[in-house]
């Protein structure tokens, strides 16, 4: 019997502890502190993550090239034509060709300034051609950090992207350390650059250079959503093009479609957009 009334006891003290821990006072936050997060309710979907931002080392500004006006529509179609066949809301693409001298540079930073300041996307621009960095030289980033200073840990992100004219456009120039290219784009900083940049950018936009004889360029294109190449009208070879995008396709990547540059008409442009 005393073995019961010892138990009844300790149930008793159990249950009027219980219930002074339930009545206990809950402290109130101190002034200006946050409240704490309130629970998830039931079957309530997660929130998406914020967009990750990212605080640039200050430098001087890079000047905004200017769109000619007679490409404003061509830029539109182009446009049209890249989100039709990557249909991502952000995107990091290759701009190339098949041989040099086609004019990627200057498709690159047209399409880049009207991406940026027409449509109001935020854009940046990223020169990857080791042979000749046409991009780094327009907007004067010679002799600072770069693709190839990130890409082999000799500078954070932070140091190597470049603010411009517009809020919207940011230029990557090629670095300082461009001795062997294909090294450079076979570290995992490379491999995993353009995933890094969509996740702050709406466009990623590669100028790399010629395909056949830059074997860091199809490196490149496996990397990232889609290539564009730039073919010169009457000047690339139909069986150069081809190889170019074999060589693509070989390394991984996927060719998204092409762009006529300079073209000519046998009329007058004014009259031949009626026929």
């Amino acid at each position: 019997m005393s073995s019961i009334r010892d138990a009844l006891r300790r149930a008793e003290r159990e249950r009027i502890a219980r219930e002074q821990e339930g009545h206990r006072p809950v402290a109130a936050p101190a002034p200006g502190a946050e409240p704490p997060p309130r629970p998830p309710e039931p079957g309530a979907a997660a929130a998406p993550p914020p967009a990750r931002e990212l605080k640039l080392v200050e430098s001087p500004q890079a000047p905004t090239i200017e769109v000619p006006v007679d490409f404003t529509q061509e830029l539109a179609l182009f446009r049209q034509g890249v989100e039709s066949a990557v249909p991502k809301p952000r995107r990091a693409l290759v701009l190339t060709s098949a041989t040099s001298g086609e004019g990627v540079t200057t498709l690159c930073i047209y399409l880049a300034t009207s991406l940026a300041v027409r449509d109001s996307k935020k854009t940046v621009l990223i020169d990857a051609n080791f042979r000749s960095p046409k991009t780094t030289r327009v907007f004067g980033l010679l002799g600072r950090p770069g693709l190839s200073d990130y890409c082999t840990s000799r500078a954070e992100l932070a140091e190597v992207l470049c603010r411009t004219d517009s809020p919207n456009l940011y230029v990557m120039g090629l670095g300082t350390d461009i001795y062997n290219p294909s090294l450079v784009l076979s570290h995992d900083r490379a491999r995993n650059l353009a995933a890094e940049l969509t996740q702050r950018f709406d466009y990623v936009l590669f100028d790399a250079g010629a395909v056949l004889g830059n074997a860091e360029t199809s490196m490149l294109a496996a990397t990232t959503d889609g290539v564009v190449l730039v073919v010169r009208a009457h000047k690339t070879k139909r069986e150069v093009l081809g190889k170019a995008e074999k060589l693509i396709r070989f390394s991984g990547g996927t060719v998204i479609g092409t762009v006529l540059n300079r073209r000519k008409f046998p009329i007058p442009e004014s009259i031949y957009k009626r026929l």
